[in-house]
């Protein structure tokens, strides 16, 4: 299969290539030349990425969207009074399996081609994982999926769910699993401990939330005597096959343990603003040479890849007063920086690399030019302008409609169970 375009941003050695000639063989790339002039099996007058990755998500953040009982304000309460009870705690497998396989269609019409999902469903049947990671299958996402094991429930439940999480780790192709926790606060020492070995017994990833809210940091110094980097890093759980997903109230030390000890952290500003938590030092972080990478959280208008790009490089650029995270950075952290979090061979247009593209038409309101090409992307694209998505060498959207699965069934089905869900809470 041959795909051309305008431009490629190909996120690699080649940079931005003009007339892009991009050839696919099975499921990974063969070449990538410029080739003015060239036709090819699918073609858009616009630019062509590398498939956009989100570190973390919740899949049944659907949920949330436009939920009858408004959540409160602050982030403990919002979990205790809101995301716990009237969410994460009634979802059964059937719930976790439709709005999985929605919520992954949705991804894709948007340009993400992976995702890294932490599903939050304690109580509901064993084998729940193992149902949702088919229904993302089907839709042909690629994504990494996991559930948030905590002791909040008990200790019965805390075992289970930490078994359905070992559970995944065996899934090879598109879709595989991780090791994750939820966090300090709901997670004890040894708990946290056991399921990093599980991780490190069977070379998995390990994801956890870190210091989302000051209720986290607050907790972790009155309950141990310090902040959570330094207790996470004794507990001897944090290493390169780590993600820390929020990352948002960091001390300069923690920073610089983060760096030293290699950690990949998944920056999720638009759900981090909806619940006033504030905003992670991503400038630091780069400074420090974090591995910083974006999630969208589950926060549905950040299921549109673009609207969490502006809104990333908006808010740092108000943060830093300009000219530090650069339109580049911010996109760099859906592309390289994901793949390399995610250990996948992908987040560039590069020989040999898996074949997972976004094409993306141009309507911007001014001419589309090698110099403003990646500047136009992260400002000014959004989701409505992904022509076609390309995942492991096979188009899954096209024009915007799906190709391998029906989406009015899977839309129909997550609204009955969202509908069920909403009227139970209100």
């Amino acid at each position: 299969m041959r795909i051309t375009g305008t431009f490629a941003v190909t996120m690699g050695p080649k940079g931005l290539v003009s007339d892009p000639v991009i050839e696919i063989e099975d499921n990974r790339i063969k070449s990538v030349e410029s080739h003015p002039g060239a036709t090819g099996d699918v073609h858009v007058n616009g630019v062509i990425l590398p498939g956009l990755i989100s570190t973390h998500t919740h899949l049944h953040g659907l949920v949330a969207y436009g939920h009858p009982v408004p959540p409160p304000a602050g982030f403990w309460p919002f979990l205790r009074q809101w995301w716990w009870p009237l969410v994460e705690d009634v979802l059964t497998a059937d719930d976790v399996e439709s709005l999985a396989a929605y919520a992954a269609l949705l991804h894709l019409k948007s340009g993400y081609t992976c995702f890294c999902d932490v599903m939050e469903a304690p109580y509901a049947e064993p084998g729940f994982m193992l149902r949702e990671a088919k229904a993302i299958a089907e839709t042909g996402a690629r994504a990494v999926v996991s559930n948030e094991a905590t002791e909040r429930a008990g200790d019965d439940i805390a075992e289970k769910l930490l078994q359905e999480n070992a559970g995944l780790l065996d899934l090879s192709g598109l879709v595989r699993g991780l090791m994750s926790v939820h966090t300090t606060f709901s997670c004890s020492g040894d708990y946290i401990r056991k399921a990093k070995e599980i991780a490190r017994d069977r070379g998995s990833l390990f994801q956890l939330h870190l210091s989302e809210g000051t209720y986290h940091v607050e907790d972790t110094l009155k309950r141990f005597g310090k902040r959570p980097v330094p207790y996470l890093d004794d507990l001897g759980v944090l290493d390169e096959m780590t993600i820390a997903s929020q990352s948002v109230h960091l001390t300069e030390e923690e920073i610089e343990i983060l760096a030293a000890r290699s950690v990949s952290v998944s920056h999720n500003p638009i759900s981090n603003m909806e619940i006033g938590t504030g905003a992670a030092p991503v400038a630091q972080m780069l400074e420090h040479r974090v591995n910083v990478t974006l999630g969208d959280d589950g926060f549905v208008r950040a299921f549109d890849p673009f609207v969490n790009l502006s809104t990333t490089f908006l808010l740092h650029t108000l943060e830093t007063g300009g000219g530090v995270v650069g339109a580049e950075d911010v996109l760099s952290f859906l592309t390289t920086n994901a793949a390399q979090a995610l250990r996948l061979e992908a987040g560039s247009i590069e020989d040999g690399k898996l074949a997972d593209l976004v094409l993306l038409e141009d309507h911007s309101p001014s001419p589309l030019t090698a110099g403003n090409a990646i500047y136009h992307t992260v400002l000014g694209a959004i989701g409505s302008d992904v022509t076609a998505v390309i995942v492991d060498g096979k188009i899954v959207m096209l024009d915007g409609e799906a190709q391998l699965v029906d989406e009015k069934a899977l839309r129909d089905r997550a609204m009955d169970t969202i509908g069920k869900l909403w009227k139970d809470a209100a």
